[in-house]
């Protein structure tokens, strides 16, 4: 987990408005900006209200408060002073992994580029090599997708109701276990991230799912949600395994339909359903047999492999 450091050393003054000047660096990377007072608190704001919409039940640090009397800016004293409570309280939020899903939050954060994301051509040899670069690869992938004129059956997306370009699905689920615990069932559910070495299991139950089924609904999507599964009018599903075990397969259904939409895999609440399950999900590291018959069907049955991937991305890198 990287860990932000945020300082605040100086500041300018702009036809009579102080802007800090802000320093976040995380790992080898870092970010420099310009922020006045109003700016941050917009931020503040902004955590409030996702803490509360999302349930996060997160507690904040306090946002150091205006003067009662007089104004900051006219004393140098006062400005150092404020400077160090927005230090203290910016590094406090920006290193609550929760919080790191959100774009508002992201815009003060250095992008900065995982170890396992992302790779060099010269690791690759002319054997498959267990440091292959899962994300070059399936930019790899794509390319020869688009070689083959596969990307020709995007005509067929374009009928009603479906207008979306090709969208390789990253994020997939699959829902094998189920415990009864006192009034509730809890679903064991393990995540497939495409682009990773590592897999996750976590639980959770209907309610949860459903309150973030919620949150999208309050998104103004072109394109239309899958169906929830409904609750049961009369009884208990707790009381039929039998219900149970449709309601598992809905649920596996319904996860895999949102996330196979990108405009629905890259929303906010999505985002966030996926940062909170690799912070409290169990990981799980995919072995390499396991990785490439993973890597081999998402080329939908085409005669792609490894080797000629390897190949293909030599030929690149000499363009």
């Amino acid at each position: 987990m990287i860990r932000y450091v945020v300082t605040i050393n100086s500041y300018e003054n702009r036809n009579d408005v102080i802007y800090y000047t802000i320093r976040v660096d995380g790992s080898n990377f870092h970010k420099i900006l310009y922020k006045r007072y109003s700016d941050l608190k917009v931020l503040k704001e902004q955590l409030y209200q996702k803490n509360n919409e999302f349930k996060l039940k997160l507690t904040l640090p306090k946002f150091p408060k205006k003067k009662m009397f007089g104004s900051t800016k006219n004393s140098q004293s006062d400005i150092k002073s404020r400077a160090q409570e927005l230090q203290q309280y910016l590094e406090t939020v920006f290193n609550i992994p929760a919080l790191q899903s959100f774009q508002f939050v992201k815009e003060y954060l250095p992008k900065v580029q995982l170890p396992d994301e992302t790779c060099r051509l010269d690791q690759f040899d002319s054997q498959y090599s267990k440091d292959l670069c899962w994300l070059q690869m399936d930019e790899l992938k794509k390319s020869f997708l688009q070689r083959q004129d596969l990307f020709q059956s995007t005509k067929k997306s374009k009928q009603k109701g479906n207008k979306n370009s090709v969208y390789y699905q990253r994020f997939h689920f699959t829902i094998n276990e189920f415990a009864i615990q006192n009034d509730f069932v809890q679903y064991f559910i393990t995540l497939i991230d495409t682009k990773k070495t590592t897999k996750y299991q976590f639980q959770t139950r209907y309610s949860n799912l459903r309150d973030f089924h919620q949150l999208l609904e309050k998104q103004q999507f072109k394109n239309r949600l899958p169906h929830f599964p409904k609750r049961r009018l009369i009884g208990q599903t707790i009381d039929n395994p039998q219900q149970i075990k449709e309601r598992l397969e809905q649920l596996q259904k319904y996860l895999n339909e949102i996330f196979s939409v990108k405009e629905f895999a890259e929303s906010e609440p999505l985002l966030y359903f996926i940062t909170r399950i690799k912070l409290e999900g169990k990981p799980i590291r995919q072995d390499q047999a396991e990785r490439v018959s993973q890597f081999s069907q998402q080329v939908n049955g085409s005669s792609f492999n490894i080797s000629q991937g390897i190949e293909e991305l030599r030929e690149q890198k000499s363009y």
